[in-house]
């Protein structure tokens, strides 16, 4: 284990990623998510995904120096085409082309098609925070998750993320989660570590409840979260991105992690409310405020301390790891110092 700095382990993204031929933009986007994700102790989604990123980049798969398209443009919706372009790139473009149309039209949601993986969706939607306005962002994926009542895969993790502004008191409310039991780079980052799984994450191919990430990555499914609820969400947003937003549906999507000749065409449908245009803001933020407060001074189950927010454990750790930096294992420095030899970038640690 060692802890590396933030700013040697950005730096360190930003030129992995320009060697494999991003440019400033994107390769500053992707770093920054990715190391966002980590201080929030997200591993699953942060600079363990690194080296796919660069040999997806590198390889074609990825476009780079790429710059959106509007498809279809109003004040209230937009049809955005990503361009095969970096996720991070494209879901930053789109949700500032809804904050923009926001501010003027009380809400605006866009629809993005022939997108990449954009990792933690609370990086996208603090910056509508930033900008006074609420948000909800989805997005689809690859197969890996098996229906209610189903024996194959058909749905990707399909992640969802609900921001919300608060006021100085408290960090911002931020849902970010999958609609599987837990998101499959979870699964995956324990198969890197060698550790086992809690039981309910997913399924063997025969369909049995196993502790083993390799039952899962190799044959097996993740389970729906809340059962028929995850499923039914999961479906949902697949529809919204796929059949409503232009992208290939789960069961077409190419694997971010194994299909290096194939874009991945995924899609998400993302939006942006100005909070001041349906309620006076600093009248919402003592609304909202008001509301966490009663939860913070309602009754706690025995050895309980305090009862968190949506995004609040992940907002500490943020604070927590920022100074000191972020650990890493032994696996993912090894994989992180083998990508950048092979991009001749020093790595530093």
């Amino acid at each position: 284990m060692m802890r590396v700095s933030v700013k040697t382990i950005h730096q360190f993204g930003i030129d992995v990623m320009k060697a494999a031929g991003l440019d400033d933009y994107e390769a500053e986007h992707l770093s920054h998510s990715l190391i966002f994700a980590d201080l929030r102790g997200v591993g699953s989604h942060g600079f363990s995904r690194l080296s796919t990123y660069a040999k997806r980049v590198e390889c074609g798969v990825i476009a780079n120096h790429v710059r959106v398209e509007i498809l279809n443009d109003s004040p209230s919706a937009i049809v955005i085409d990503g361009k095969n372009g970096i996720g991070a790139s494209v879901a930053m473009q789109a949700m500032n082309l809804c904050v923009e149309r926001a501010k003027v039209s009380g809400c605006c949601f866009a629809t993005v098609r022939n997108a990449n993986h954009f990792g933690v969706g609370a990086y996208y939607s603090r910056v509508a925070m930033e900008s006074g306005c609420a948000s909800v962002i989805v997005a689809n994926g690859e197969v890996g998750v098996v229906p209610t009542g189903g024996a194959t895969p058909m749905l990707g993790t399909n992640p969802v993320t609900v921001g919300l502004p608060t006021g100085d008191g408290y960090p911002p409310i931020m849902l970010d989660m999958a609609t599987s039991a837990v998101a499959r780079g979870k699964v995956v980052l324990a198969q890197k570590e060698g550790r086992s799984i809690p039981l309910g994450w997913g399924v063997d191919r025969n369909g049995n409840p196993t502790t083993n990430p390799e039952d899962i990555l190799n044959g097996g499914s993740m389970s729906p979260m809340a059962g028929p609820k995850g499923y039914g969400m999961a479906l949902i947003i697949d529809m919204l991105c796929s059949a409503m937003g232009g992208s290939l549906n789960c069961r077409n999507t190419p694997s971010f992690w194994y299909d290096f000749e194939h874009p991945q065409n995924i899609g998400y449908f993302m939006g942006a409310f100005d909070v001041n245009q349906f309620m006076p803001y600093d009248t919402y933020l003592n609304r909202i405020d008001d509301i966490i407060d009663e939860f913070k001074n309602a009754p706690k189950a025995e050895g309980v301390i305090e009862i968190m927010m949506p995004g609040e454990i992940e907002h500490n750790k943020f604070h927590a790891n920022y100074q000191p930096g972020v650990e890493y294992g032994d696996v993912v420095l090894e994989e992180l110092r083998s990508i950048g030899k092979h991009f001749s970038v020093p790595c530093g640690f």
